[in-house]
């Protein structure tokens, strides 16, 4: 069988035409005007007002050496340590001010030489030489101020360090004054980071992050330049997948660092930890600890996990130099030293006394520990399962003496004292689900439960109850501003965090949400995946964030930025800007084959009405709009990568099957044309 002139002519004008179509499409689309917001208008906050501490007035001169120019002129050592107590921390952003005077510019610090730190509770929160901007300023009296999150404050003690840098042989060290240290705790809308975040929002980068649908909660660290989180990596030579921890420039989302854990079962859990210059990760055999790229220490958890067989889910939780976490299906809590991986102590948990009357298998459950004020706060469980020897049956013919095994669960709240482990309180709470999702919360002196049916409100001190409230499947996010704040199945609550009242309730959607300068960021599944409230009303203030991921992880908030990972297996990030060209050219963009495919709709009219061939026709069309398919998809890749997940799968997905219905429509409707062409010479 072979094509006539006639038919390659055809063909060839079908396929140009396409072309044409496409070409003018992607024209228009580039050239489109600007977009309208999709907010709902914005809500109102209410003010509030600013803490401040004095902690320390007097003159400090840190470094080796002696200048007169300083107060005093000797200096008194190369690390300040300030130690403080807060009784209550009352807002969710705080900032440390002090005045220099002679700091080392940062433009002429170096690479890690003459950085002046400050640190928070071991937490590095930034370094003096970044506000020191040119060489004949830095004899200058100059402000210093450094916002950092009251997440990092307990209530109780807390210290604030202040350390001189050095050259590379630690030879010479950074001569420097600085005098009125204060602390100011504020609420998060004093924050200078704030209106960065306030809608409308729009993507400024994503980044593929690997895997399949991974969507891990992302990490910030508390400097605000780097983003972590876990993933997998196929690895061809073998049946695993390769398990990382990588880091991600916060201003472009380029990789800056990725380390492969070297773990030989399962995947690296979705939980990683932040602080003190450290990020803690952990898969079903060790937790690691990286700093700056590298493995600093590495725990192995096998001896630990027992006579059970199942692989246990290792959560870890930093506080105050310790990483806590819970071997959830060993029934053990671990406290190991955050900077060099040593088990400080280990407690078992029993939350139920075992049944003695029948053998039972035993499985455990547990939640991610809350850690403050020295308590280290949990839910554990128990299942006591009896053993049966499996008994075939005939379908039909269940009845009073089909053996079910007996099943008895207990749950119970511990409380350990964070320093030795020992059990401080406990109460039994009747909990037969699952543990998933109802991690305790500690704000001030009280800690919050979200169960099966309520949150419940506990003293930390003494575990006593303070107030529960009926909410159906809580799942509690964040505590603060004097609001707890979860989603209750398809709504998003807020109750009164002393008595337990309901404030507001949202409805209709609901999912991971973060609260941040007043406001409620929703992370929610279908085509938008932002919902931002009012923190006061749970009005909605605006809607959107559009990824090319049906779930999205629970937004984290830093610096000035949004970030979020979906199923699409990319990390988004957004910040504050107004609607524009570049808005409605990435809608545009994101739906080019569908604009492609609508216009080629047209082109199939017109010829199917000029046509007699129909099949000729269609088998043509279908070839001509699967190259039309393919360029409009290319060119949406190029410029949106993301897309791959949706659009972009969708129509490779569908090509070969339009290829092959249009060539056998072609050869099929050739064959018809030859048929009527020999009856009519006939």
């Amino acid at each position: 069988m072979y094509m006539s002139k006639e038919n390659i002519w055809f063909t060839t004008k079908t396929l140009s035409f396409a072309v044409l179509v496409l070409l003018i499409l992607f024209t228009v689309v580039t050239i489109t005007g600007s977009a309208l917001p999709d907010n709902e208008g914005s809500g109102q906050l209410d003010s509030e007002s600013t803490v401040e501490y004095v902690l320390d007035a007097g003159h400090h001169h840190l470094g080796d050496g002696i200048k007169p120019e300083l107060m005093p002129v000797d200096a008194e050592g190369t690390v300040y340590t300030k130690i403080f107590v807060l009784d209550r921390i009352d807002g969710d952003t705080a900032s440390i001010t002090l005045t220099t005077r002679s700091v080392v510019p940062t433009d002429s610090a170096g690479i890690g030489l003459f950085h002046n730190q400050v640190y928070v509770n071991g937490n590095k929160v930034g370094k003096l030489n970044d506000y020191i901007e040119a060489k004949e300023q830095d004899n200058l009296p100059r402000s210093v101020t450094i916002y950092l999150s009251t997440k990092l404050l307990h209530s109780g003690e807390n210290n604030i360090t202040i350390s001189s840098g050095s050259n590379a042989d630690c030879s010479n060290y950074d001569d420097f004054e600085f005098y009125d240290l204060r602390l100011e705790i504020s609420p998060e809308s004093k924050n200078q980071y704030s209106e960065n975040v306030r809608p409308p929002l729009r993507k400024i980068w994503s980044s593929s992050i690997g895997g399949y649908k991974n969507t891990p909660l992302p990490v910030v660290s508390e400097s605000g330049e780097v983003i972590f989180y876990t993933s997998s990596q196929a690895s061809p030579p073998t049946y695993w997948r390769k398990q990382t921890i990588s880091a991600i420039d916060a201003r472009n989302g380029e990789i800056v660092w990725s380390h492969e854990t070297g773990g030989s079962f399962g995947e690296l859990h979705d939980h990683v930890a932040y602080a003190e210059g450290l990020v803690f990760a952990s898969d079903f055999e060790n937790i690691y600890a990286f700093g700056d790229g590298d493995l600093k220490w590495k725990f192995n958890l096998q001896p630990y996990q027992d006579e059970y067989n199942s692989a246990p889910e290792v959560r870890p939780e930093v506080y105050s130099g310790t990483v806590y976490t819970t071997i959830n299906n060993a029934g053990k809590v671990l406290a190991i030293d955050a900077q060099t991986g040593v088990l400080k102590w280990i407690y078992s948990f029993g939350p139920g006394q075992e049944p003695q009357d029948k053998e039972y298998r035993v499985s455990y459950d547990s939640t991610i520990p809350a850690v403050s004020k020295g308590t280290v706060v949990l839910i554990a469980q128990v299942e006591y399962r009896e053993k049966i020897r499996a008994v075939a049956i005939e379908p039909g013919t269940e009845g009073p003496n089909t053996l079910t095994p007996d099943t008895r669960t207990f749950t119970r709240v511990f409380a350990l004292n964070a320093s030795n482990g020992e059990e401080i309180w406990n109460y039994s709470i009747n909990m037969d689900s699952g543990l998933s999702g109802n991690t305790p919360f500690i704000d001030n002196d009280l800690v919050y439960f979200g169960l099966e049916d309520k949150i419940v409100a506990r003293t930390l001190g003494t575990g006593r109850t303070i107030w529960n409230a009926d909410v159906s499947w809580p799942h509690i996010y964040a505590v603060g501003d004097g609001k707890v704040f979860a989603s209750a199945g398809s709504d998003v609550v807020a109750l009164d965090a002393y008595d337990g009242s309901l404030v507001w309730r949202s409805q209709g959607s609901s999912g991971p949400l973060s609260v941040y300068g007043g406001l409620v960021y929703v992370g929610i599944s279908g085509n938008e995946n932002l919902l931002v409230l009012d923190g006061n009303t749970g009005e909605q203030v605006w809607k959107g964030g559009k990824t090319f991921g049906q779930e999205v992880s629970q937004p984290e908030l830093s610096h000035g930025k949004l970030y979020m990972s979906a199923s699409d297996s990319r990390l988004y990030a957004f910040e504050h800007r107004e609607p524009g060209l570049e808005d409605i050219k990435f809608s545009a963009i994101g739906y080019l084959p569908f604009f492609a495919f609508a216009a080629m709709l047209i082109l199939l009219v017109a010829f199917l009405r000029k046509i007699e061939n129909k099949s000729l026709a269609i088998g043509s069309w279908l070839l001509a709009l699967a190259v039309v398919l393919f360029i409009s998809n290319a060119l949406m890749l190029e410029m949106i990568p993301e897309a791959g997940w949706g659009m972009g799968l969708l129509v490779f997905m569908t090509l070969p099957v339009i290829i092959a219905a249009g060539i056998l429509l072609l050869f099929y409707g050739i064959w018809q044309k030859r048929k009527m062409k020999r009856s009519d010479n006939n």
